[in-house]
């Protein structure tokens, strides 16, 4: 039996190509390619024809000033005729898009924005409107910073109302994903979708514990939304960086306003600092360590370093011998229980492992045990009294 063939695709169907032109099995077949991509990738972006016809027909006035801005964004970034010279110093401010957890630089020269206004710039994805996430600040150039990216503008009225209907509508995109992922039984979790290129295209970003096979949910958004589709699988880190929140602390999220990467937290940083080893306490919104102990980590390591351990045998400055019950790391203090049964507290200018070493170990210890043990620690010796 001769194979048929269809519009010279060697598909085997029968259409003749009447669709337009093009093969029956295309826009399937194209869009079957597209989710095995997500398969091995975690990404994937699906086109339907369909949706592109709907989207250059309702092409209006917005469209046609998003084409501009491109083109002038163009015009504007890099280094052509050499408008930057090497050691110049230029002014940057950084802007955050929705949905995106990370910050970009973009050159303002002479031009003045404000912190959190929301402007018109080209991100990854395209041209968007974001807001100004830093203070301007200033970079000497130098060739490796190119192509230098401008910002174009702040956002007019027009453009935020646009805004805000496609915030509207991502929203209901984000049902109508819930909806199809609750049919298919599939294991993800939608967290946020985002409309890009000026609602030209919707991005669906989602978490799951592995791999996804999602043919058939990309087929049905691309059927019933009619528009380029682009589902992105994230972390969990990732999902609240560009959801954002309040932190326990009572602050924006570290990572949704000016962190640039993850911290690398660990529990020995937990230990470190003293902190209650409880998932409540050293989880953040992400149900990941906190990026924030990372911060202070350094600190209380230099602190520690010039303060005894618990548990050791030392001499003190002023010839006190003792076991270091407890340390304060932060105000540099320790407390001691000297062998006249005393129990005092200690700056740490009163430490020093020199003096304890040059002594024979079995010199210092004692047995700790008293009939009457005299609390001395409201007295801080080696610091300065002050008064109350």
């Amino acid at each position: 039996m001769t194979e048929e063939k269809c519009n010279g695709n060697g598909c085997g169907c029968t259409c003749g190509g009447d669709a337009g032109g093009k093969c029956c099995r295309q826009e399937a077949d194209t869009t079957a390619i597209a989710a095995v991509d997500l398969v091995e990738e975690s990404v994937v972006v699906a086109t339907s024809d369909e949706g592109s016809e709907i989207s250059d027909a309702s092409m209006d006035a917005a469209a046609e000033e998003e084409a501009l801005l491109e083109k002038e964004a163009m015009a504007l970034s890099g280094n052509e005729g050499g408008k930057f010279r090497d050691g110049q110093e230029i002014t940057f401010i950084k802007v955050r898009f929705p949905g995106n957890p990370k910050n970009f630089p973009f050159y303002i020269g002479k031009r003045h924005f404000f912190y959190g206004e929301r402007i018109v710039a080209m991100s990854d994805r395209g041209m968007a409107i974001g807001f100004i996430s830093s203070f301007p600040y200033q970079v000497k150039f130098n060739k490796s910073m190119l192509p230098i990216k401008t910002l174009i503008k702040a956002a007019t009225e027009k453009e935020l109302q646009k805004e805000e209907q496609n915030e509207e509508r991502a929203r209901h995109a984000k049902g109508i994903c819930n909806r199809h992922i609750t049919e298919l039984k599939l294991e993800m979790e939608l967290t946020h979708v985002e409309y890009t290129q000026f609602g030209k295209k919707a991005v669906f970003y989602f978490t799951a514990p592995g791999r996804v096979d999602f043919r058939t949910l990309v087929k049905n958004l691309v059927a019933e939304l009619k528009m380029r589709i682009e589902l992105r699988q994230i972390y969990v880190r990732d999902r609240t960086a560009a959801i954002g929140g309040i932190g326990p602390c009572g602050r924006q999220l570290c990572c949704n306003s000016f962190l640039e990467r993850y911290g690398h937290v660990n529990i020995r940083m937990a230990k470190n600092q003293n902190l209650t080893l409880s998932s409540n306490k050293l989880n953040g919104m992400c149900q990941q360590m906190k990026c924030c102990i990372q911060y202070e980590d350094e600190g209380y390591t230099y602190k520690k370093s010039r303060l005894p351990e618990i548990g050791a045998f030392i001499k003190t400055n002023n010839g006190d011998v003792g076991l270091v019950e407890k340390l304060y790391v932060l105000p540099e203090e320790f407390e001691l229980l000297t062998d006249k049964g005393k129990r005092r507290r200690y700056s740490s200018s009163q430490y020093d492992p020199k003096l304890s070493e040059n002594q024979n170990p079995q010199a210092l210890k004692f047995e700790p045990r008293f009939e009457v043990i005299t609390d001395e620690t409201l007295t801080i010796i080696g610091k300065e009294s002050v008064p109350q």
